[in-house]
């Protein structure tokens, strides 16, 4: 990434160009890409292929568009990476309930500070029900967060399970990955009949002050502890509310299988 592509993602994220690869500096960038970039599979409904890594970027940063793990994961990392933070890709797999998925399904990253006393951090900004902050590796105890009660702790084999507030939300293995190790894991997502992004729509932004959710047509916004839900029954008020509460602005509405448009959906699982 050259100096102009980093000024334009920070700009995105409306993020300051840290002035030291530190815990606050890392805590910031996280912050503010979690509030300003949604997670969303839109690309499956549209038919669009998945961008990764600098496409991904690009994605972003010139279209002012979100993604699932993998787009936003390996975005962020490029982004870190070119302001000087240590990188580590991890993969993962995602809880469905109590049951964790067979495939690899979630891209995360370790990242370590130039801090002398530093520690290595669990950084996640594409998964629906991440923190809003980074989260330490080596805390056992709850640590919390805006969004909720996070729990880090070891398994048997030495991989991680992540907890929000009692509920399990992946696992992550603890080896170093290569970039490459994510595109099976997306052409599984795009083709698999079991894939749970290929007949629904999921869109979500935290926000300051609570969360924006759109399942299918049913969009539901979390603010100052009120709740609402609302069944969008057009597809130019889908296109609407996608501008209007995630700032995606499309020329056609994607298009939502009957199967799942009927359906009234709550948050699933992101």
């Amino acid at each position: 990434m050259d100096d102009e592509l980093i000024d334009a993602y920070l700009e995105r994220i409306g993020a300051k160009r840290p002035e030291r690869v530190d815990a606050a500096a890392l805590c910031h960038l996280h912050e503010r890409h979690v509030l300003s970039v949604p997670f969303e599979n839109l690309f499956f409904l549209l038919g669009e292929p998945i961008p990764y890594s600098l496409d991904a970027v690009r994605k972003i940063v010139h279209e002012r568009r979100g993604g699932g793990c993998f787009e936003l994961n390996s975005a962020f990392a490029l982004l870190l990476e070119a302001l000087g933070f240590h990188v580590t890709l991890l993969a993962g797999y995602i809880y469905r309930g109590e049951v964790l998925d067979s495939p690899v399904g979630h891209l995360a990253l370790r990242v370590e500070t130039d801090e002398p006393d530093g520690h290595s951090w669990l950084v996640d900004v594409g998964q629906g029900n991440h923190s809003r902050w980074p989260m330490r590796l080596d805390l056992r105890t709850p640590q919390n967060d805006p969004h909720g009660a996070y729990l880090v702790t070891e398994t048997s084999e030495g991989d991680i399970d992540v907890f929000r507030d009692g509920s399990p939300l992946y696992r992550m293995e603890m080896r170093p990955r290569k970039i490459e190790f994510g595109l099976p894991s997306m052409w599984w997502y795009q083709t698999a009949p079991q894939s749970p992004f290929r007949n629904r729509l999921m869109c979500v932004q935290p926000r300051e002050d609570g969360k924006v959710t759109l399942a299918n047509r049913v969009l539901i916004v979390e603010r100052g502890g009120e709740r609402t839900r609302e069944r969008i029954v057009t597809d130019e008020g889908l296109r609407q509310a996608l501008g209007t509460w995630f700032g995606i602005h499309l020329d056609e509405a994607p298009k939502i299988p009957d199967r799942t448009a009927a359906s009234a959906a709550g948050e699933g699982r992101a």
